[in-house]
Formats: structure tokens, C-alpha cells, sequence
């Protein structure tokens, strides 16, 4: 799992420079850039076998304040982190709609994009190729 974290730690701070969400082949994939000592590093991320995932773009609401795109906008992947036993259950909570209560996850990635963040809950992660397993 060390090397699970160690590669990760390489992805922070990186540009995201294309995001797919393939919801019939349950995947989310990633190009990210990296810009280490000069050095343009590029890395392709897979999230496979993709059950959940739930994007918020702030926290409470704040969320709510969505900032016009600008040419020249990007998206920084600011931190990803993985926990193996998952962050706990993410519920979907209405006074109104009862059925809602059967929809819910346990993500075991969380990704911080600026003030943004994805949770996915996913069976393995790979990084240019290499797999792990979640």
C-alpha cells in the first residue's frame, strides 16, 4: 500500500488536463501533468471498476458559488488520497423522497481539486499502466 500512497504523492499539485467519466465501462480516467524541476512529467490515471463517486464544488454552501470559466482556467489536482477502509458512508438523505435512502457509497479515493472534491469509490487504481488494487 506504500507504494500506493508514494505514487499518488507524485500526482499532487499536477494540472488535470482531461477528466472522462465512462459510466458503461465503470471507469473515470485522468491525464495530469506535472511540472517537476522543469521537467513536464504526464501521467494516465484509470479508477476501474467504479461503483460511486460524488463531486462537490465547495463544501456546505458554498458550493453553490459557481465561478464563471475563463479562457486559461484549469483544474489543479490539488491532493489525492486513498483509504483503504473508506472514508464511511456517504448517504443520499431526503425528508420528502424515502427511496433515496437505498442510494449510498463508501469512497475509498478523495481527490481535492482547488476547493472541489471528487470521492470515488473504485476496485483497483492504475497510474500509466501500473495497477493497484483497492
Amino acid at each position: 500500500m506504500s507504494e500506493l500512497i508514494e505514487t499518488l504523492n507524485l500526482l499532487w499539485a499536477g494540472t488535470i488536463k482531461r477528466i472522462d467519466f465512462k459510466l458503461i465501462k465503470h471507469s473515470i480516467s485522468l491525464e495530469i501533468e506535472v511540472i517537476e524541476n522543469a521537467s513536464v512529467l504526464k501521467y494516465e490515471v484509470i479508477f476501474e471498476g467504479v461503483s460511486a463517486y460524488f463531486f462537490s464544488n465547495n463544501e456546505g454552501d458554498e458550493r453553490l458559488q459557481i465561478e464563471p470559466y475563463d479562457e486559461g482556467d484549469y483544474l489543479e489536482l490539488t491532493s489525492i488520497h486513498y483509504i483503504k477502509e473508506g472514508i464511511g458512508n456517504i448517504i443520499i438523505e431526503s425528508q420528502r423522497e424515502k427511496w433515496t435512502k437505498n442510494w449510498y457509497a463508501s469512497a475509498n479515493f478523495v481527490l481535492e481539486i482547488w476547493s472541489s472534491y471528487l470521492f470515488i469509490e473504485a476496485k483497483s487504481l492504475s497510474v500509466n499502466g501500473r495497477t493497484f488494487k483497492a
